[in-house]
């Protein structure tokens, strides 16, 4: 789960804070400061981002139009999510924690990882709960769609590996090494923690992946750019 910098309170013109009348105004500041990526599945979303409520909006109707309750999500992982937390306690968001290490990404879907400490793994547990991040099937007992565009996320990211790896050897300058990391980080568009862990031993590529992706929480992640394993980020 890609964690993410949704930043300060959009400005108006004159330099003032936005007054949302209506959430859904705050549509385009969301995309403009994330992509348009579900902050908990990572699917890309151009055609038909929702805004989350991450306190909903039925429990806590104070924050319906607060930006710092917002984040863009897809469908599915909304309409699961729905009202069934009450608030932020007792999981994690990808705007406040660091995400980036909590969850294991295969060909057969997403895990909570094993070796986290409990109560890391409790709080990881519950969000990967809330949001049914593995779901198989929908309501209807057809493919969910997040688990259809992860599989074809995890063919395309092989694929540009095995792309790179037969690239690599025969450039011959940094400038051709360069477009050669580039383009295999350009092949991403979406679902960024598989794309990570699949070119894990590969810095340079994972560095642009992150960098390619707007509001991405660079801090979470070392030197080598693999997620740091500590749930509060490093600049809190």
């Amino acid at each position: 789960m890609r964690p993410v910098n949704k930043g300060a309170i959009p400005k108006n013109a004159d330099g003032s804070d936005k007054n949302f009348t209506d959430y859904k105004q705050a549509k385009d500041d969301l995309r403009t400061r994330l992509g348009s990526f579900c902050s908990y599945c990572e699917m890309n979303i151009d055609n038909q981002p929702d805004i989350e409520h991450i306190s909903p909006k039925s429990k806590k109707p104070e924050l319906e139009k607060e930006w710092n309750n917002f984040l863009v999500a897809c469908k599915s992982c909304n309409i699961i999510k729905d009202n069934n937390n009450e608030d932020r306690d007792g999981f994690v968001f990808p705007d406040t924690h660091n995400t980036a290490f909590l969850y294991n990404y295969s060909i057969l879907g997403v895990s909570v990882k094993d070796n986290l400490p409990n109560d890391v793994k409790i709080l990881a547990t519950a969000t990967f709960n809330l949001v049914q991040l593995n779901r198989k099937l929908d309501t209807s007992s057809r493919t969910d769609d997040r688990a259809l565009a992860r599989l074809h996320a995890w063919d395309k990211a092989q694929d540009a590996l095995k792309d790179f790896l037969e690239l690599l050897p025969v450039t011959s300058t940094p400038e051709k090494k360069h477009a050669l990391v580039n383009l295999a980080a350009n092949t991403c568009n979406g679902f960024f923690s598989l794309w990570i862990q699949i070119f894990k031993d590969y810095p340079e590529v994972k560095k642009a992946i992150l960098e390619n992706v707007r509001g991405t929480a660079i801090e979470c992640y070392d030197e080598s750019f693999n997620p740091k394993e500590n749930l509060r980020r490093s600049d809190s």
